[in-house]
């Protein structure tokens, strides 16, 4: 995707051959890098099953409560099948509506169901963006998010987000609107760098859409790590939230996500949406009903994964950074990381080496439109984060140019 920012300054001369500037001649030796994060994903996923010595440090979803979620199945359809098995046709499964509606303090009729936040947000794209009409989107960014506008017709232009705070300007997002803007897109917390905006931020954010009358759709699959505080929802009219159960709390099984908004903005994502979101499943969404209903067993499960993964991904980061080999703070919340590799701006090549010659798959940061970058996931099994990371370090030690990390 094209949502680019140029990466600082490495603190090494272009001319060194350690440096993985982009060149045609190299590029040639390298498998062909795939268009998009979500297609690099699944060619990454098919090249690490059956590799039992794989390191997978890119996956920034909480691992799946595997025995919980089966504990909800088993006293849902123990005998007598729970009533929050209904149809689910046009409006949803009502009680998925009752308890998100609850968490936001909103009416169940600000609540629309869909089979995750991605398809919440298309959704609401559908509504507000027509063919020609202009969509500003955060830089660096989940690729997702500017296709689905072009998707809608939209032209797409980016707001940077730059290192080392990946923080939003209120005064950037001004200019960056233009008299046909019809929507603007961020994430909180940010992705991919975890950076999380302040609830003043937001709300100075929100004060530059909604004077320009431009609604504000925000992907907050990640906020619910930074607690309620962190949602941008907070009523003011303008501004939507999409959400699910995927990341936070790896229920990804139930494809359950939903789109929270003002009245007038609901009904006219409904309008433009007249059957509802027809992936969703019945059978999932009752699950998810009784899950959202009772979400401390979930809740205490993601904090505790966390604990014990954040405070490994903390002690390796510390030592990449004191060795000179990675740049950037571990973000206060969430399982995401996004250093700069000291001495490398092409991270396209940089993982394409550490998967064929290493074992070991990072996500680079030119599918997040920020090169030179990697993303790291640590929401998994904290041992084999361990192994992973202390492959890592000794794998980048091995390709940084020494005059970085000397």
């Amino acid at each position: 995707m094209a949502c680019v920012l140029r990466p600082a300054a490495c603190s090494v001369s272009t001319g060194d051959p350690l440096t993985f500037e982009r060149a045609a001649d190299r590029r040639d030796a390298l498998a062909a890098p795939p268009e998009t994060y979500t297609r690099w994903v699944r060619t990454t996923l098919a090249r690490v099953a059956g590799e039992a010595d794989a390191g997978i440090l890119f996956d920034s979803t909480i691992s799946e409560p595997t025995e919980l979620l089966a504990g909800v199945v088993r006293r849902a359809f123990n005998g007598q099948v729970t009533d929050r098995y209904e149809s689910v046709f046009s409006a949803g499964n009502r009680y998925v509506a009752r308890a998100v509606a609850a968490r936001y303090g909103v009416a169940p009729t600000q609540v629309i169901a869909a089979t995750g936040a991605t398809s919440a947000m298309a959704m609401a794209i559908r509504a507000f963006v027509r063919r020609g009409d202009h969509v500003v989107v955060e830089s660096p960014c989940f690729d997702l998010l500017p296709a689905l506008a072009r998707e809608a017709g939209a032209e797409v232009s980016f707001v940077s987000r730059p290192p080392p705070a990946f923080d939003l300007d209120p005064a950037a997002l001004q200019a960056a609107l233009r008299p046909n803007t019809a929507l603007v897109l961020l994430t909180q917390l940010h992705n991919p760098s975890g950076a999380r905006l302040s609830p003043d931020a937001l709300e100075a954010l929100a004060t530059v859409t909604r004077k320009a009358g431009v609604p504000l759709l925000v992907d907050e699959v990640y906020a619910d790590f930074a607690g309620p505080e962190a949602s941008a929802w907070s009523g003011v009219p303008g501004v939507m939230v999409a959400n699910s159960l995927t990341k936070v709390h790896g229920l990804f099984a139930l494809k359950c996500g939903w789109l929270v908004g003002s009245p007038d903005h609901v009904a006219r994502v409904e309008a433009a949406n007249p059957q509802g979101d027809l992936g969703v499943s019945k059978l999932a969404h009752a699950v998810a009903a009784l899950v959202l209903e009772d979400l401390a067993p979930f809740e205490a499960h993601w904090r505790s994964v966390l604990d014990r993964s954040r405070a490994v991904m903390a002690r390796h980061a510390e030592a990449m950074r004191r060795a000179g080999l990675i740049e950037g703070a571990l973000p206060q919340d969430g399982c995401m990381f996004f250093p700069r590799i000291c001495g490398v701006s092409d991270t396209l090549a940089l993982a394409e080496q550490l998967w064929t010659q290493d074992h070991l798959a990072v996500a680079p940061g030119e599918h997040f439109g920020l090169g030179g970058h990697i993303r790291l996931g640590f929401g998994g099994d904290a041992e084999a984060l361990d192994r992973g990371l202390a492959r890592l370090s000794a794998a980048l030690a091995a390709r940084v140019p020494k005059s970085a990390h000397s």
